[in-house]
């Protein structure tokens, strides 16, 4: 049996894996800088990393934005399935649209009150996934505040 040691290909690929995984999935510990975008009328409060805020052409940006949900948001997603009975927030990596008024989640990580993934959703983007801000909402607020 071979032994995979520091030195071999294989066990550089595993620790980077494992440095990526964990910046990603535990992201606290790497520095974000999260800053208060908006609060929904039902009292969930949306955060963005300031840090982690890329212009990617004409009014296009992607940023990590993070949801803490209250209590009403938690039961609505608790009644689509059980296992976010737990839910306490939610990141995502989002681009968004200053010009148009669109944006769309590329990639949301579900934690509980531990800050322990539950699920994650990875989406592909294309044209259909784009929502439009709807005016007086939290996001349009985070959209004002990123869109400067």
């Amino acid at each position: 049996m071979k032994k995979i040691g520091w030195k071999s290909r294989h066990g550089w690929e595993v620790v980077l894996f494992l440095i990526t995984f964990l910046g990603v999935t535990h992201g606290e510990a790497w520095g974000e800088d999260w800053k208060l975008g908006a609060q929904s009328k039902d009292g969930t409060i949306y955060y963005y990393d300031a840090a982690r805020v890329t212009r990617m052409s004409e009014g296009v940006l992607k940023f990590w934005g993070k949801a803490v949900l209250s209590p009403e948001a938690v039961k609505k997603f608790a009644k689509i399935d059980r296992k976010f009975a737990n839910l306490h927030h939610v990141t995502s990596f989002i681009e968004m649209n200053c010009t148009e008024r669109k944006r769309r989640s590329l990639w949301i990580i579900f934690y509980d009150k531990n800050g322990i993934a539950i699920d994650n959703v990875d989406k592909a983007p294309d044209e259909s996934s784009w929502e439009m801000i709807l005016q007086g909402s939290a996001q349009e607020d985070l959209l004002n505040t990123l869109c400067k």
